[in-house]
């Protein structure tokens, strides 16, 4: 997450390697999947049977068992294959995955790139952040999406954005998976290796799914010094899709910025959405409603982040962020923003709620 400059549409840096160039606060209710079903139950009973009891009990709804390290959705579970996209696509993330991401992206352990093992000790240096953008392009090729790295200059500094794409089976419309590739000169446990860890962790899990549309997987880099990697890459590549594609071909941004930290063990996220985000504030309720999540999630109007970009553009976007909403992190661009800070069953059901609100938007069903 940045607080220094902001690189706006009036100064938008030149770069090579590219061709050209309202608030919330209420929180809105999770109704649980269980509970509807057993309520459809009361009313095709209620002629001749008794009412039975259908509500799950407060401590139920919210969440916040310690040992919550288990796959919420208890129907797909209990009972065989999960019955939609979404409930799909969240349980394809597992925490073994997260855990080795985390801990290569973190420099915890060496990063087994092609060219030998890399310590990724922080992502604000130019090597570091290469060897942070050449482990997530080499990491999305490992999962079947082809990537790329796209470089550019800012200034003295050169900067390496990832895209990984994942094209649609019609490819009519398209839906960004983002997050920030860099740190401020530590390790970025929460800021926001978190996030890259929730590309990775979803590039894999709908990649199974074959989606109808055209999902890309894009980490930005040099976020830290004014959101530079989102302003050329939105200015560019979504731009050149929306001009030879309209407005109706972007579906959306959904942005992570900072989404491992759980502050008290509650389980609590907030999505910004500053009255901008068009499909995906539904998609992200519908899909904690389907995979039933822990996640007790908050909407808020935050910026201050790469989602930005889309809102300046006029197109969709949300952020996911945990509950301290940036500043409240204690290791805020501090060197002590390391992996023990990260709780892994949080940051498992934050990437299911993305990744499953992803394939309610680019692999929909009929009747989901």
């Amino acid at each position: 997450m940045v607080c220094l400059l902001h690189v706006g549409a009036a100064s938008k840096p030149k770069a090579k390697g590219y061709e050209r160039t309202r608030g919330k606060d209420k929180m809105r209710a999770k109704v649980r999947r269980k509970a509807l079903v057993a309520l459809g139950l009361s009313l095709v009973f209620a002629l001749g049977a008794p009412l039975a009891s259908c509500g799950a009990s407060k401590d139920e709804e919210s969440g916040n068992a310690p040992n919550a390290t288990t796959q919420p959705n208890e129907e797909g579970s209990d009972k065989g294959p999960p019955s939609n996209v979404a409930q799909a696509a969240a349980a394809s993330i597992d925490e073994p995955s997260i855990r080795e991401n985390l801990s290569h992206l973190t420099g915890a352990s060496p990063a087994p790139l092609a060219s030998g093992p890399t310590t990724i000790a922080e992502r604000g240096s130019e090597d570091g952040r290469r060897a942070a953008a050449q482990y997530i392009k080499e990491s999305f090729e490992e999962a079947g999406v082809p990537a790329r790295i796209l470089e550019f200059t800012y200034g003295s500094r050169r900067g390496f954005n990832v895209e990984g794409t994942l094209e649609g089976t019609e490819g009519e419309k398209h839906l960004w998976i983002t997050a920030h590739l860099d740190s401020f000169y530590n390790a970025g446990a929460n800021d926001d290796a978190s996030g890259l860890v929730s590309i990775l962790s979803s590039a894999k899990a709908l990649k199974q799914l074959n989606p109808k549309h055209t999902i890309h997987l894009v980490a930005y880099d040099l976020e830290e010094v004014g959101l530079v990697g989102s302003t050329l890459y939105v200015g560019s590549t979504v731009g050149d899709i929306r001009e030879q594609q309209g407005d109706r071909a972007i579906i959306g941004n959904i942005h992570s910025d900072m989404v491992g930290y759980d502050e008290g063990g509650e389980f609590e996220a907030v999505m910004g959405t500053c009255g901008q985000a068009g499909p995906i504030d539904e998609a992200l309720l519908r899909a904690s409603e389907s995979i039933d999540s822990p996640i007790q999630l908050r909407e808020d109007c935050l910026g201050r982040s790469d989602h930005e970009h889309f809102w300046e553009a006029g197109l969709p976007a949300a952020i996911l962020t945990d509950g301290t909403k940036y500043d409240g992190y204690p290791w805020y661009h501090e060197p002590g923003d390391t992996m023990d800070k990260v709780n892994i069953p949080y940051l498992r059901s934050t990437i299911q709620l993305s990744a499953a609100a992803a394939a309610l938007l680019a692999a929909p069903q009929s009747g989901s």
